[in-house]
């Protein structure tokens, strides 16, 4: 044996040692020491420390395993998220197994979105957006009636990634939902989706009670686009909030039909700059100031 690997053996001892004592601190910096030894020996006892009761150790060896894509790291993560009495070491859990993308651990997560914990809820519904498949949709679609914004809101960011088409009636009924981020995104996404059948829901939300929503509803008519969108559009031109106003008058210009022109003309005496900006620009392509 090498005079570097009897060395690098005697630390790996020591800091094994060091595992199993009682301050939790010294446990928690034998962890961070033995990451940078690739060695069978000390995997084994990395996974053993999944089983500490302390969050920081526990956090500490999760990361240094998941970074070494050990494939059983997975059920003693899928057993903490659905028995450990601890509410941040169970969201971690969902965490991390959405980072491992192990398919496997679909069915436990799904379990999760029902946990007490809107924390652990978030991530779940997380971690399904990056594990995928029909089983992971549908439970994120049954996720949108959730008590939780946050929970919903992370469900259609999930569905969005997963299968934006499969989706396009779970983000209509979003339209409705009682928290404005919720309703913001899914207006976003719908317009993403080119959901041309949405096109009355998101007119209707041009009369949304939230300015940011409104300005999403305009995103979303402006990636759709079709002549049905037009009139809502110059309607939008008279909206109180002026980034409405100006997104508006934006998506009339890239429409290019001229039933917006007067309506943009007269938005060119509208009291903000910037709407009176986007309206220039707008008439610039019905060739509105020609020499």
């Amino acid at each position: 044996m090498k005079e570097d690997d009897s060395s690098n053996q005697d630390d790996i001892q020591k800091l094994l040692q060091d595992l199993n004592d009682l301050d939790w601190s010294v446990r928690a910096k034998a962890v961070f020491e033995l990451k940078k030894f690739d060695d069978p020996v000390v995997t084994d006892a990395l996974i053993d420390r999944l089983n500490d009761d302390n969050e920081n150790v526990w956090l500490s060896a999760v990361n240094v395993l998941k970074e070494r894509k050990d494939p059983r790291i997975v059920d003693p993560l899928v057993k903490t998220l659905l028995e450990d009495e601890r509410d941040e070491i169970r969201w971690h859990a969902a965490y991390f197994l959405g980072e491992l993308g192990d398919p496997k651990t679909t069915d436990p997560i799904i379990k999760a979105l029902k946990d007490p914990c809107p924390e652990v809820r978030v991530d779940a519904a997380r971690a399904l957006g990056k594990i995928g498949g029909d089983k992971a949709i549908a439970a994120l679609i049954e996720a949108l009636e959730d008590e939780d914004p946050l929970v919903r809101k992370e469900a259609i960011s999930s569905l969005n990634a997963l299968s934006p088409s499969k989706a396009t009636d779970a983000f209509v009924k979003s339209l409705n939902d009682n928290d404005k981020r919720v309703r913001s995104l899914a207006a976003i996404l719908i317009g993403k989706t080119g959901a041309k059948e949405a096109l009355d829901d998101l007119i209707r939300t041009l009369d949304d009670s939230d300015h940011v929503v409104r300005v999403s509803a305009v995103f979303a008519l402006d990636k759709i686009g079709g002549e049905q969108a037009v009139e809502p559009l110059m309607k939008a031109l008279k909206d109180p909030y002026w980034e409405v106003r100006s997104d508006a008058a934006s998506a009339l210009g890239r429409l290019g039909d001229s039933r917006a022109v007067v309506s943009l003309l007269e938005a060119l005496k509208d009291d903000n700059g910037f709407v009176r900006r986007s309206a220039v620009k707008a008439l610039e392509k019905f060739n509105i100031f020609k020499k």
